[in-house]
């Protein structure tokens, strides 16, 4: 055999090595991966059986925070969190929607804590108003004007202005509910100064909205403020606060244009 063929042959039984190399590196690699793979899907399922079926990370207490008015106790009976489940297993959209049926819930979230808790916080309705009721107690809204309480006497009413619409003959809902709207908007874009000092609101329509301010000191008389409808609140507050200080009993606001006192 010539040198030509020997280098052939060579070279042949090189190619075939390094081919057969690359097979063993290749069978090598998917034996490798079946087996982490195989070992992390028994991982997953071992972690799952854990959490899911087993208490040892199971539900043995439920923190409540963000309570003002409402107890805790109220709060956890209303979650009504099952002791003792496991943790990962605590359906926690259920538990929301059984809280957002107290009235005075405004916004909940429950969350899962591992190992073993449940933690509840709670945004409770602010009062913002007072409305009579036919029966002569009051409805207490919040700024949104969801009612959510009620009071059976004046004197038991939170520190709130009470809206009065007694006016309103045989008002059609769609007024009343723009009165209330427009009213809770002037409230809620006052500062806090003047806000403080409103002790009524009255409307005959949803754009004849007047409030009534406590005085100052004790040597003015209260004051009243013609705020009209439910437009431009913000610009409204802003012109009352800047006149308020020229000691006047009356306070027009309704027309923001063209402002006047008396």
């Amino acid at each position: 055999m010539n040198a030509t063929g020997t280098d052939q042959n060579r070279v042949s039984r090189v190619l075939v090595e390094r081919y057969l190399d690359r097979l063993r590196k290749r069978r090598r690699w998917r034996r490798l991966t079946v087996t982490v793979t195989v070992a992390l899907a028994l991982l997953i399922l071992s972690g799952y059986g854990l959490l899911w079926h087993t208490k040892v990370f199971d539900v043995r207490s439920t923190s409540v925070s963000g309570v003002k008015v409402l107890t805790k106790q109220q709060v956890l009976a209303a979650a009504a969190i099952p002791p003792h489940e496991p943790v990962a297993g605590v359906d926690t959209k259920a538990a929301k929607a059984r809280l957002m049926t107290l009235p005075r819930i405004k916004n909940a979230w429950v969350e899962r804590v591992l190992p073993h808790t449940v933690a509840i916080t709670v945004l409770e309705r602010v009062p913002a108003a007072a409305l009579p009721a036919a029966d002569g107690s009051f409805v207490i809204v919040d700024a949104d004007g969801v009612a959510f309480d009620t009071a059976p006497v004046q004197t038991a009413i939170p520190a709130v202005p009470v809206i009065h619409l007694e006016q309103f003959a045989d008002p059609r809902p769609k007024d009343r509910a723009a009165t209330v709207a427009g009213a809770l908007a002037a409230l809620t874009a006052l500062p806090e100064p003047l806000r403080s000092r409103v002790t009524t609101v009255s409307a005959t329509g949803p754009y004849a909205i007047t409030l009534t301010l406590k005085p100052s000191t004790a040597k003015q008389q209260a004051v009243t403020v013609a705020w009209g409808g439910p437009e431009q609140p913000d610009l409204k507050a802003r012109i009352l606060a800047a006149l308020i200080g020229r000691d006047a009993g009356h306070y027009d606001v309704s027309a923001p244009d063209a402002p006047a006192f008396s």
